[in-house]
């Protein structure tokens, strides 16, 4: 069996500038700190991340953000980090934040889209408004809806409460929200896990994602 347990820095390694990241997590309840703390040392720069929220001011996303090393963050709420608006609203053209924010359940969907090979999702949340703007609008049986793409990442960072070295991996509580959705939807998944156990503890039936989606697993998780 391939050895998936790695340092931090290893597990993000293979992460380079421009990337594309998906970062679970809900106001970091559920965020892997672990890799967000190697993500930052690593310093890679313009990265567009795709998560729930903007984190807190220097914790979750939140520490990337002040890093300066978000160019585009895809979001549905980023009310609790006001580092955003400064980020978004500064006249220095290099530091300018691109903000993309995406109702909560369709952001949900659209990366669920991805994750199960879908072309997209109709919705009809956004219509009329500017959430809208740019979109296709389809009339099905007299209702708007709105095309909405999938979302994808070139890696994806989740936080794993049990997970075995294989990869299998449980999510305990509210800390479930967006990572199996994002486990699904990216190249490359790496798992910050609270606990690592032998292949075989984890009953079957209890699994959250399955080990063939992850490439990395990082002790350390709190």
């Amino acid at each position: 069996m391939i050895n998936k347990i790695k340092s931090a820095d290893e597990a993000v390694a293979a992460i380079q500038d421009g990337a594309t990241i998906m970062v679970g997590g809900f106001m970091v309840c559920g965020t892997p700190k672990v890799l967000i703390d190697a993500l930052a040392r690593k310093n890679v720069k313009d990265l567009t991340i795709i998560c729930n929220d903007a984190g807190l001011p220097g914790e979750g996303v939140g520490k990337l953000l002040r890093n300066g090393q978000i160019k585009t963050l895809i979001a549905s709420h980023v009310g609790l980090n006001p580092e955003v608006a400064q980020r978004m609203n500064t006249d220095v053209e290099e530091d300018k934040l691109e903000c993309i924010l995406v109702p909560q359940g369709t952001l949900a969907e659209r990366i669920r889209a991805a994750s199960t090979g879908l072309g997209g999702i109709l919705t009809p949340t956004g219509v009329g408004t500017i959430v809208a703007e740019g979109k296709q609008v389809l009339t099905i049986e007299g209702k708007e809806y709105l095309l909405e793409l999938p979302l994808k990442a070139d890696f994806a960072l989740i936080r794993g409460s049990v997970t075995d070295k294989f990869g299998n991996t449980v999510y305990y509580g509210t800390t479930q929200n967006f990572n199996p959705l994002m486990a699904g939807a990216a190249e490359h998944v790496l798992v910050g896990a609270c606990e690592i156990v032998e292949v075989g503890d984890i009953p079957p039936h209890n699994v959250h994602t399955s080990g063939i989606f992850v490439e990395a697993i990082v002790g350390g998780e709190q």
